[in-house]
């Protein structure tokens, strides 16, 4: 893993930012904080100055210079003058008393640096008060040597925390970005493995779940979704290459005799309208599929309105009843106290579909059989219900049957392609509708009879 690597990493550059960040905000907190601390002891030291000069100023107010220069005197034999200074000047600009100061030539408060004002004595950094009197001059002073140190430590203390913070933040964005390149490097690994025909390949996911480990479980979701894609693509093109190539056989074997017949004096006709009859079912077998393929892709609620479902039943069991007749089956239609069953549907797929449910229960239930089909208005559905009494469907094979071209019917004896309830499924989902297959009569041995379910959510209605 190259530093450049972690360095392009948008955790790094987040943390670079912010350790920008944090290095203005410190120079500028640390600025003004320090500068606070400053004023503040400067004007402390001050004030001790102003306090001493006060009663400086009261000792010559009531003794004169002489009390003063006494009073000045005693104090620079008490007090280091390192720290603090006094002195007193007669009218000459003469040194009568205190530190051995050349007269500063400024009246009031003043910050200066006692080298500038004599070389002897005490020297550094002080804040000065001077005071003219009609005989004398007062100097009182404090050294702010202690003011500058603190300022020099806090100067110090602001910058290193300054450096910590910064290159802190920086080497936990170098790990924070190291932990998310290795996170996008699984999965590129992942995709590329996948890409590589690796259909099961997954990302792995960390119990952090952070943002990326988020994204992983929604990759892991979508590579599921497409495995089942491919594999229910390579079932279907297996499936769609079995059930073409028998007609397409028998269209060449046609088409064949009839050449034969031609070349032998005889009539082809019979033959080449038995191979239109064979092209005419692969043309329903591929619209079929391409239906399921366009409402598979098209947009739910596109195209769709407000109908009544209990007229769409009837009209369409109004075409199927002769053909239940003719093989000795009943046709029953039952709905309940509604008067209207509302739903917001495409109405030519739901024709379809029920038109693929009922048509499978009369082909494949046998003769004899009873088909009932039901509306049922609920809180939250309306359902839509097929039941015949036929065989049924064993409960192992209810989740196929909605395959492209699965049939029960593995020897293909009776007539159909497959196709039917896929079609089916795809309709109800295009309709977010939930369809389901159950016995009539669960507790039978053999579970006899087939009840289909579409419950179609009222939501619809209101969207």
């Amino acid at each position: 893993m190259r530093l450049t690597d972690l360095m392009s990493g948008s955790s790094f550059r987040t943390s670079a930012k912010v350790a920008i960040g944090v290095l203005v905000l410190m120079s500028l907190g640390g600025t003004l904080f320090i500068g606070s601390v400053t004023k503040t002891l400067r004007d402390a030291t001050l004030q001790q100055t102003l306090e001493e000069a006060v009663l400086l100023s009261d000792v010559y107010a009531a003794e004169g210079r002489d009390g003063l220069v006494k009073a000045i005197g005693t104090l620079s034999d008490l007090v280091s003058s390192q720290d603090r200074i006094s002195a007193v000047y007669d009218e000459h600009g003469v040194n009568l008393a205190g530190a051995h100061l050349t007269m500063p030539d400024f009246i009031g408060v003043r910050d200066t640096t006692l080298q500038s004002i004599s070389g002897k004595g005490s020297e550094g950094h002080f804040v000065i008060s001077v005071q003219k009197f009609t005989d004398a001059t007062l100097v009182v002073g404090r050294n702010l040597k202690a003011v500058d140190e603190m300022r020099v430590y806090m100067i110090a203390g602001v910058l290193i925390m300054t450096l910590l913070l910064t290159f802190g933040t920086l080497v936990l964005g170098l790990l924070a970005s190291g932990r998310s390149f290795s996170k996008l490097r699984s999965i590129e690994g992942v995709l590329g493995r996948v890409a590589s025909g690796e259909s099961d390949a997954r990302v792995p996911i960390v119990e952090r779940k952070d943002q990326i480990d988020r994204i992983s479980i929604q990759i892991n979701a979508n590579l599921d979704v497409l495995s089942r894609l491919m594999e229910s693509m390579r079932a279907t093109t297996t499936a769609i290459a079995h059930d073409l190539k028998t007609p397409l056989a028998r269209v060449g074997l046609l088409l064949n005799d009839a050449l034969d017949a031609i070349e032998a004096g005889r009539d082809p006709h019979p033959q080449v309208e038995r191979a239109l009859n064979e092209t005419g079912s692969l043309n329903e077998i591929i619209d079929t599929i391409l239906r399921i393929t366009r409402i598979r892709a098209g947009s739910p609620r596109k195209d769709m309105q407000l109908n009544d479902l209990r007229g769409l039943v009837e009209n369409t069991l109004e075409f199927f009843s002769p053909l239940a007749q003719e093989n000795g089956q009943t046709i029953e239609f039952r709905a309940g106290d509604t008067e209207e069953y509302l739903l917001l549907c495409d109405k030519s797929m739901v024709q379809q579909m029920l038109a693929n449910i009922v048509g499978n229960a009369i082909v494949h239930g046998g003769s004899g059989i009873s088909i009932r089909v039901l509306l049922s208005d609920r809180p939250e559905t309306i359902d839509l219900i097929v039941e015949d009494t036929g065989g049924g469907i064993p409960d192992a094979q209810r989740n196929e049957v909605f395959e492209l071209f699965k049939r029960l019917d593995s020897a293909r004896s009776k007539p159909g392609s497959g196709l039917g309830l896929a079609l089916v499924k795809a309709v109800a989902d295009h309709h977010e509708a939930v369809i389901t297959l159950s016995a009539i009569d669960p507790g039978s041995p053999d579970h006899q009879g087939l009840r289909v379910t579409v419950s179609f959510p009222k939501r619809q209605f209101q969207q």
